[in-house]
Order: C-alpha cells, then sequence, then structure tokens
C-alpha cells in the first residue's frame, strides 16, 4: 500500500469510493457522486487544503481531506473534511494507517492538532482507537433554515 499526497486527477475516482463508503452502515448516506465531486473539489480549492490517499495496487481505496485552520499562539489545526477507505478493505487496518501517515506528514507541516466533527458510534470507536479523545470544549450546533 502506498500513502501519497492527492491529485486533481484522483478526485474523480475519490468520489465514487466517497458514495460506496458512505452508502451502507453505518451512515447510509444517499451520495451522488456529482455531489461528492463536488465536496471534494469544494474542500480542496483553498490555499489551506491537504488531501491524502492510499493505494492499493495502483487503486485508490483511502481518502483523507481537509483544511489547515490557522489559530493563535501557533496553534496550527488541520481540520479533517472527509475521511473514508472504500467497504472492501475496512475493518483491516487501512483507516489507522491512513490516518497515522496524515499526522506524521501534517507534523513535519507544523501542525499542533487535528480535529473533526462526526457522527455514530462506529466512527467514534474509530477515531478513538487512533488516539483521538472527545472534546470538552465547545459543542456541534446547527440551526435548519
Amino acid at each position: 500500500m502506498k500513502f501519497r499526497k492527492i491529485k486533481s486527477d484522483d478526485y474523480t475516482n475519490c468520489a465514487k469510493n466517497l458514495v460506496s463508503a458512505y452508502k451502507g452502515a453505518p451512515w447510509y448516506n444517499k451520495w451522488t457522486e456529482e455531489e461528492a465531486l463536488l465536496r471534494i473539489e469544494a474542500t480542496l480549492s483553498g490555499f489551506n487544503s491537504k488531501g491524502y490517499v492510499i493505494e492499493n495496487n495502483n487503486k485508490i481505496i483511502a481518502m483523507c481531506i481537509g483544511r489547515i485552520d490557522y489559530y493563535f499562539s501557533n496553534m496550527n489545526q488541520f481540520c479533517i473534511d472527509e475521511f473514508h477507505v472504500i467497504p472492501e478493505f475496512q475493518q483491516k487496518g487501512v483507516g489507522k494507517n491512513l490516518m497515522n501517515s496524515v499526522s506524521n506528514s501534517l507534523k513535519v507541516d507544523g501542525i499542533n492538532k487535528i480535529f473533526l466533527i462526526t457522527g455514530g458510534e462506529l466512527a467514534e470507536y474509530f477515531y478513538e482507537k487512533t488516539g483521538f479523545m472527545k472534546s470538552n470544549e465547545g459543542s456541534m450546533m446547527e440551526l435548519d433554515l
């Protein structure tokens, strides 16, 4: 398996993978490929965006994309906007490998913290296994319009 930075040529394949990864348990999200591609392109269009993939036999099987939030006191944080592993490679250590590789790459770039918002116990369990802790600082809030 090979870890590398994402390239714009990867976006279409990553969009297909995102649809596949989220259509089943525990999410059951009904993404279209067009919506997924728009999400990837929008996330990666900023000057502070970063993205990574894992390939197996030249096929992308996992993706992590997000952006750096520049903060006070040199606390530069990476916000994960999308993280997925295609279903046939889930529960095989690929997600953990991707998270470890992303973490190591970000450390080299001077990033001090990674954060994300997720839902569902299975997702929380995965992130806790890779070293994340539930934050007591703030809450996710939403307003339906």
